[in-house]
């Protein structure tokens, strides 16, 4: 497909880098509220129009695609404006403020005939994929705990990220990857608890919460805008653990790496290693799989089921409710 990228960020860097990557997925227009910003993006990454406003690049009719790449506080103004205009969107996690304005934008994008999807890159990577697999042939057993947690430090107060009007805060800056790598492991959430640390702008700066799920795992997440930069996800179940180090980013110029160790005690221990892949790529062709596949592609595209994207906002709201005290 032909994309637009909504926003000039580092975010729309990276999926630009992937777009580069692709023999069959090319930009052709780069959006910014600032013209020279987006001039200075595409001329980076060798796009050929460069807009000033995101209207004006709605209005391009070689767009098929669009990747929003905006603050969270924007994604449902611009997907649903994106949708209208007829093209499919790929919108930056997490997709909406709540579940609500989520719900909302599935509909405006099935009101208008195109494809809606929330940009989980790690989802389209082989070895989140093979996770998947070892779970549902039985290799783990029954999960029984998920520990996940993502986060670094942001010193700058100004960043968008600290920011309560713009929808900011770790739990969906980057929380929002542990909960949803938590519902991939071990299913819909019934209950949560949570705890958090607040900036003076608002927004909870760090965050842990426990998942209650319906089939009888627990998860422990954790999120935070002031610590070290870590990312990791183990499972654990009745006949075996696996772990993943740089779970939701892994560089994309070496190879990553699954741990599975076997047996209610311990027992075998073995790698897993893939080829190095950058996981904007495949998430874009993934998309345009699913956009060429057509309506009648019901069950959607198996590496991000769009009900998992409202089951994770549902369970945002929740952890930040309980985290608030409400």
């Amino acid at each position: 497909m032909r994309w637009g990228i909504l926003g000039p960020g580092r975010i729309a860097r990276s999926f630009l880098t992937g777009l580069a990557g692709s023999a069959t997925e090319h930009a052709v227009a780069v959006g910014s509220r600032d013209l020279d910003r987006a001039r200075a993006v595409a001329d980076d990454f060798d796009v050929p129009r460069a807009y000033g406003s995101y209207a004006d690049l709605l209005a391009d009719d070689t767009v098929e695609a669009v990747y929003v790449a905006l603050p969270n506080a924007l994604h449902a103004q611009w997907s649903d404006a994106a949708a209208r205009a007829g093209k499919h969107v790929l919108c930056e996690k997490p997709l909406g403020r709540s579940a609500a304005e989520a719900e909302a934008m599935f509909g405006v994008a099935r009101e208008c005939g195109v494809w809606l999807m929330e940009a989980f890159m790690y989802r389209f990577h082989p070895r989140t994929l093979a996770l998947a697999e070892l779970v549902a042939r039985g290799e783990v057993g029954e999960p029984r705990l998920v520990r996940a947690s993502f986060g670094f430090t942001v010193s700058d107060t100004a960043n968008v990220r600290m920011s309560a009007d713009l929808a900011g805060g770790a739990l969906m800056d980057v929380g929002c990857y542990p909960v949803n790598a938590a519902r991939m492991l071990a299913g819909p959430v019934t209950g949560v608890t949570a705890a958090a640390r607040w900036a003076e702008t608002g927004v909870d700066v760090t965050l842990a919460g426990t998942l209650d799920h319906a089939a009888g795992a627990l998860s422990q997440v954790a999120c935070s805008l002031a610590s070290s930069h870590h990312n990791a996800v183990q499972l654990v179940g009745t006949e075996g653990v696996v772990d993943l180090p740089s779970a939701f980013t892994p560089a994309p110029d070496r190879p990553s790496v699954l741990v599975h160790t076997s047996g209610a005690r311990g027992g075998e221990r073995r790698e897993i290693r893939f080829h190095p892949v950058n996981q904007y790529t495949l998430e874009a062709e993934g998309f345009a799989a699913l956009v060429a596949a057509g309506p009648e592609a019901a069950a959607d595209l198996p590496q991000m089921p769009l009900a998992e994207s409202l089951d994770n906002a549902t369970t945002i709201d929740a952890l930040l409710s309980a985290a608030r005290g409400a």
